[in-house]
């Protein structure tokens, strides 16, 4: 009896260890997801289509408030067109007209307010691409955006060298 409980001590003992053993491999297993996660991000491909897809729902909301926009003008006027015909005096025409501007300068708030509002739509979709691009991405981005400026800088130098050489060849042969 006592070796058969030796190997259940020894056996529930390593049953212990082997569950923190999967614990922490599961727990590595996820911050390396999460890690891998952070370091991907977003691909080109996936910024593409995202900003396609955002630029597709702009177009269609845009018809839509055209639309309706278009849609109040033609009711404002109608309505006006109406009044004005059942106005006897120019005071009821000019309390009508000036009702009428009234409205008018409402729908015309809501248009500002609907481009305000969409372009700040856009720009927070732009926010959230960006940021959501991947580490290695913006590293990248920002190194070959480094090695750009100094070709620049290269060429310049290299162009006020060439210039030099051409103007001591003139010189000399004069």
């Amino acid at each position: 009896m006592l070796n058969s409980e030796y190997r259940m001590v020894r056996t529930e003992g390593q049953r212990r260890k082997a569950k923190s053993h999967n614990a922490r491999a599961a727990r590595l297993c996820a911050a390396g997801v999460g890690i891998a996660a952070l370091l991907t991000g977003c691909t080109a491909e996936s910024t593409r289509v995202a900003i396609e897809t955002q630029r597709r729902a702009d177009e269609v909301q845009q018809a839509v408030f055209e639309r309706q926009h278009e849609g109040l003008v033609l009711l404002l006027f109608r309505d006006l067109s109406g009044k004005l015909e059942r106005c006897r005096t120019d005071d009821e025409r000019a309390a009508a007209l000036n009702a009428a501007w009234n409205e008018r300068d409402l729908i015309e708030f809501w248009a500002i307010q609907n481009e305000r509002s969409r372009a700040l739509r856009l720009i927070g979709v732009d926010a959230k691409l960006y940021s959501d691009q991947s580490i290695v991405d913006l590293l990248i981005r920002s190194i070959q955006a480094k090695a750009q400026r100094a070709e620049q800088g290269l060429a310049a130098v290299a162009g006020h060298a060439a210039g030099e050489v051409a103007a001591d060849q003139l010189k000399v042969r004069k």
